[in-house]
């Protein structure tokens, strides 16, 4: 399954942890988020974010980018943040290729 490098960017106004609706937002979809992806056939490998540089970073698998950004619709990250998807390989699996 293709892999996808995800990085998202809200300014400090729309961050969930100093603006009351959007942190309404995220807690009512945070507990949907494994359901939502399992409809989109979506695997998050892994997330992290840099809080004060208000920076989120996601790499998922998943059959498509259209897949992934119906993902990030639905969850609602698309609502605040501004969504960068990239297509990459996995580092060994480049090295495998040489």
């Amino acid at each position: 399954m293709p892999t996808f490098a995800v990085n998202m960017k809200h300014p400090p106004e729309s961050c969930p942890m100093f603006n009351n609706e959007i942190m309404k937002k995220l807690k009512e979809k945070v507990s949907k988020r494994e359901e939502i992806a399992k409809k989109h056939k979506v695997k998050v490998v892994s997330a992290c974010t840099s809080v004060l540089e208000h920076l989120i970073y996601y790499v998922v698998e998943a059959p498509s980018q259209l897949a992934v950004e119906d993902y990030f619709i639905e969850t609602g990250f698309a609502s605040w943040n501004s969504v960068e998807i990239k297509q990459v390989r996995y580092v060994e699996d480049v090295l495998k290729m040489l």
